[in-house]
């Protein structure tokens, strides 16, 4: 599992950076909320521990942002700030749980797995005709064979499974392969075709003028 994490208390930001490491997790951590928008690709974690304050945009924010982006990677708040008022604010903004400071690290774990078992979150998706894709290695198999992709192919592949069942914008495509400001959408089709030849023209649907689903 890739997890973001968000906390500025560094001693508190390696421990917990380090025990899910140990557990087989990939950590990827900051400090500062503008550092995180600026660095971290939202679109590809599994799950997201943010604390509330920290320096530039605070927890709220980001998670109002990636709300926003109609990313809905589960997110569990870890704060020191115990008023109702504000732990009310968290879930109203769509948060999966709120743990308050101090608490266990076992503990922690034990809520990211609980709210991962409703997700039914697996690394291991089945896809229509026969086809499966590991999100952890990101390989796409037919009949337990490995099909060979593109960078690119495979990165607009990785973010259709991610979103299984829910119409994935040409917007969303754009910011997770390339960033920035690319607006050329007939790339996104160019390679949409590459992978169907590989694929068939089942797998991938296309919702004109608006994007792509696998469902």
């Amino acid at each position: 599992m890739k997890i973001l994490l968000l906390e500025d208390d560094h001693l508190l930001r390696k421990h917990i950076k380090k025990y899910f490491e140990l557990k087989g997790h990939r950590v990827d951590s900051f400090s500062d909320g503008e550092q995180l928008l600026e660095k971290a690709n939202l679109y590809d974690y599994d799950f997201f521990i943010f604390d509330i304050n920290v320096p530039n945009f605070s927890g709220y924010e980001i998670v109002e942002y990636l709300k926003n982006k109609g990313i809905d990677t589960p997110v569990i708040f870890i704060s020191a700030l115990v008023g109702i008022e504000d732990i009310k604010k968290a879930f109203k903004l769509g948060c999966s749980d709120y743990l308050k400071k101090p608490f266990e690290l076992a503990e922690l774990e034990l809520r990211i797995e609980n709210i991962l078992s409703k997700y039914h979150i697996s690394s291991l998706v089945r896809l229509k005709g026969g086809f499966e894709y590991n999100t952890d290695t990101r390989t796409l198999y037919k009949d337990s064979e490995p099909i060979i992709l593109s960078k690119k192919q495979n990165d607009i592949l990785y973010i259709l499974v991610k979103n299984r069942g829910s119409v994935v914008p040409f917007e969303t495509i754009a910011d997770f392969v390339w960033g920035g400001d690319f607006k050329d959408y007939k790339t996104i089709s160019s390679h949409i075709r590459d992978i169907r030849k590989k694929v068939g023209d089942k797998l991938i649907k296309n919702v004109r003028g608006v994007g792509y689903i696998i469902e």
